[in-house]
């Protein structure tokens, strides 16, 4: 009876202690080794509405001291709504690019990166971007219609513009009567009739132009018609015979402003934006921008943001792309800093400010206006520019580049 009673004692506290381990066998059972972390709560989220753990958006971009404290007040009233930490670095034109691919090669990109429109696809394209439209249907409003071609690849978009800046060609009335011309050259013929008289005094030069890019030779090219991609010969052979009269610089040069009032620079090409701040009333600027330029907007200089391919908050950087671009902030950056922006909606409701500048921007709008795709990369395309210019390549070397097709971009 005795070993009965014990038996009965020493189930019941098998029982007991089955009992109280159930609770912790079935955690466990449904967790797994990992607990997953929970949803953030909503009373923390943001009030623009992005999910996750927010982090902090690294930006880089390359702006003027004005532009970048303007971007910054722009950006900070971003930070302030959404609850994103956002810090902006700021490079130097001259080392913008040299920092640029260092960044993306060595794996320290930051989130957005700033960037020349025309050198997305090749960052797109080499897998160090990713497409802005996979982590917002609509990131920001719609750019100019005839930038788009610049941004997308492979039935996505990669980029988004900021800004445009296109080049205009500067000259004193004065000078170039005196150079029996009663207009700026609108033609190869006017423009080797202008170089004839330049040739005939002493010290003068018949242009300048900015070598660090090729858009101040496309819209050479584009006053005679013709455009940066054109394996036309006679522009090309009359470059090359014409080029020991240019007044070449390789980064701004206040010195072109004196040269051209002075009477020892006939035209200088430059962009828009220089034109704004240091042209003055004795000095009248044209654009190469006509309705049926068959070179399209090849003088048109654009300024955007990427995704970069290493980013940790894809989400949050593509919300602040559409914040930085969208219409109220773009008018603002017009206001402030002088520079056109990139919004196709702007245009199409007039676009304040703009009627004393060079050109009609209803040019923007036009369907013959879209850019031509340049051969081979925009990188391989402005050192070619660079060299034929400084006359390390002649004209028949220069031919043969643009002739020579180049590899398509393969698909990722």
């Amino acid at each position: 009876m005795l070993k009965r009673k014990n038996y009965w004692l020493l189930f019941a506290i098998l029982l007991l202690s089955l009992t109280s381990l159930s609770p912790s066998l079935e955690l466990n059972t449904s967790e797994g080794p990992h607990p997953k972390r929970k949803p953030q709560d909503q009373s923390t989220q943001p009030s623009s509405g992005e999910k996750g753990d927010l982090g902090k958006l690294d930006i880089t971009v390359s702006l003027s001291e004005e532009e970048f404290r303007e971007l910054e007040l722009i950006s900070g009233r971003y930070a302030l709504s959404s609850g994103v930490t956002v810090d902006m670095k700021n490079v130097a034109a001259e080392q913008a690019e040299q920092k640029l691919l260092s960044d993306l090669t060595i794996g320290d990109s930051p989130d957005i990166i700033m960037t020349e429109g025309r050198n997305i696809l090749d960052l797109a394209t080499q897998g160090f971007l990713l497409p802005v439209d996979v982590y917002q249907s609509a990131p920001g409003s719609t750019p100019l219609t005839s930038l788009i071609p610049l941004y997308q690849w492979n039935g996505y978009d990669w980029g988004v513009p900021l800004d445009i800046d296109p080049y205009v060609l500067v000259y004193d009335p004065q000078r170039l009567t005196e150079l029996g011309m009663d207009k700026l050259p609108r033609s190869l013929e006017e423009w080797n009739a202008l170089l004839q008289n330049v040739r005939k005094v002493k010290g003068a030069s018949l242009l300048s132009m900015d070598t660090r890019n090729p858009y101040g030779y496309s819209a050479l090219l584009e006053s005679m018609g013709s455009d940066l991609l054109s394996e036309d010969s006679a522009p090309i052979e009359w470059t090359e015979h014409a080029r020991s009269y240019f007044y070449l610089t390789s980064q701004y040069n206040k010195n072109v402003w004196d040269m051209l009032q002075g009477g020892s620079i006939a035209v200088a090409i430059m962009p828009l934006s220089e034109w704004e701040i240091h042209g003055n009333s004795t000095l009248t600027a044209e654009a190469p921008l006509v309705k049926g330029n068959s070179g399209g907007l090849g003088s048109l200089s654009s300024r955007c943001f990427a995704l970069s391919a290493q980013s940790l908050h894809p989400e949050e950087a593509v919300a602040w792309l559409s914040y930085i671009t969208s219409r109220s902030a773009q008018l603002e950056w017009l206001e402030y800093t002088g520079r056109l922006p990139a919004l196709d909606e702007l245009y199409k409701s007039g676009l304040p400010g703009t009627e004393n500048l060079p050109f009609d921007t209803h040019i923007f709008l036009s369907d013959d206006t879209t850019p031509t795709d340049v051969k081979g990369s925009w990188g391989e395309t402005a050192a070619r520019v660079t060299s034929f210019l400084t006359s390390k390549m002649d004209a028949a070397a220069y031919r043969e580049a643009l002739s020579t097709p180049q590899p398509e971009a393969q698909e990722p």
